[in-house]
């Protein structure tokens, strides 16, 4: 006869009663909810928020109780058949970024506090220049006269460019990187990786939040402006790019 398979929800449980621990214990030093922790040892993760946070939770558990957080989440995969995963969530459950959470919504009074501080920045840029005496000669020949304004006007179209959107390109220069990439509204862009010689641009009005693995292996190009490799080999890299900004931030 054979014996009857033992499901992820009972392995944890019976791992938890043998090392001496309530579900009551478990919560309180996982700060797991504990009818999330009974939960799952019913083999219910709907409570969990997600597949990404029920590995979360398993790993965490598995931990504390002493017993292989691998072989559970592999268990995991066979019992749900979750095995192709967005990176985004293979990092949160490998602890390499923090949990998102419900993403607070973009301020949009902030936003507009800093497009005014930009408009008066420029209104009053002009007004101080013309606070100082012109060392030019008064006489000025019709053609230099017409110069001016007409740099004026490049320029300030060169701004408006820079600062109407993020324009993100990534280029994969060395072994293979995986990249996840989300909007300012926490929606994802983009989960994959990227090979020697290839190349990804990505774009948005706002806010491009960028998650990089293995980040020597990729060059970035931000707004127009080559800022190489974000990080070392194996290194995980969470950055963010703004319109008009090559900086991370």
């Amino acid at each position: 006869m054979t014996p009857e398979k033992v499901t992820l929800g009972t392995e944890i449980r019976c791992a938890r009663e043998r090392a001496g621990y309530t579900t009551a214990n478990i919560a309180s030093t996982s700060r797991i909810r504990e009818a999330v922790i009974i939960d799952i040892e019913s083999d219910n993760f709907s409570t969990c928020g997600g597949n990404a946070y029920a590995r979360g939770h398993i790993r965490t558990i598995a931990k504390i109780i002493g017993i292989d957080p691998d072989n559970l989440v592999e268990k995991f995969a066979e019992a749900t058949g979750d095995f192709d995963r967005p990176l985004v969530d293979m990092l949160e459950e490998n602890s390499a970024i923090k949990h998102r959470g419900v993403r607070q919504a973009v301020s949009y009074k902030a936003l507009s506090s800093v497009a005014a501080g930009v408009v008066a920045l420029i209104i009053a840029v002009p007004a101080i220049i013309s606070l100082f005496p012109n060392e030019k000669p008064a006489s000025l020949t019709p053609s230099s006269q017409g110069v001016a304004p007409s740099t004026t006007n490049q320029n300030s179209a060169v701004v408006a460019t820079r600062t109407s959107r993020v324009e993100l390109v990534v280029t994969g220069i060395s072994g293979k990187s995986w990249i996840g990439i989300q909007d300012a509204n926490g929606a994802q862009v983009f989960s994959g990786s990227i090979n020697i010689g290839e190349s990804k641009s990505f774009s948005d009005s706002q806010l491009l939040q960028v998650i990089i693995g293995n980040a020597a292996a990729v060059s970035l190009n931000v707004n127009g402006e080559e800022i190489g490799s974000p990080g070392g080999v194996g290194e995980v890299v969470h950055l963010s790019f703004q319109p008009g900004s090559s900086n991370n931030g």
